[in-house]
């Protein structure tokens, strides 16, 4: 395992686990979508009678679609651990500490999150609901980041790779 991967390790043998997003932004996705969906429940039983059956079908599969997220928005996951990071919900993502190629921390107001890039171009992003996870994502990225682990350079100056720093 690389001395980064093994720093986080330990950093994190004690799982941080917390709301995906903050209070306001699931209470302003849950009012923005169900608002929607009654909006939409509204107009077709209003014009229900002048709608073919496939209208009304169409209709009804995309107000599905409309509260499919929901219970992500309102009750998603995000944990950090010792192999790496997870959000649990309706767009589940993962990546594994040995993965990452880059990170980055970004503190938005309504929902601060970090960005893993993970090869190839291939980038995910992860959530924080709480200042307990957004604490955890300035220390992985630190860890990711900043200079290498004392133990790895110590090892190096060992093999001949230059002084400890």
């Amino acid at each position: 395992m690389n001395p980064r991967a093994e720093a986080l390790a330990r950093a994190f043998a004690t799982p941080v686990v917390g709301p995906t997003y903050r209070p306001f932004t699931r209470v302003l996705a849950a009012l923005l979508v169900t608002g929607l969906f009654a909006w939409a429940a509204q107009t077709a039983v209003a014009s229900a009678a002048s709608l073919s059956w496939q209208q009304v079908a169409a209709g009804a599969a995309v107000g599905l679609a409309l509260l499919w997220p929901l219970p992500s928005l309102l009750w998603g996951r995000t944990i950090i651990d010792a192999d790496g990071i997870r959000q649990l919900g309706w767009m589940g993502r993962e990546a594994g500490w040995v993965q990452v190629q880059r990170v980055r921390f970004l503190a938005m107001p309504m929902s601060p999150r970090m960005i893993v890039s993970v090869g190839l171009g291939r980038s995910r992003v992860f959530y924080s609901g709480s200042a307990e996870l957004d604490a955890a994502f300035r220390h992985a990225v630190l860890l990711l980041t900043g200079p290498l682990p004392d133990a790895d350079r110590a090892d190096r100056a060992d093999r001949g790779g230059g002084p400890p720093a």
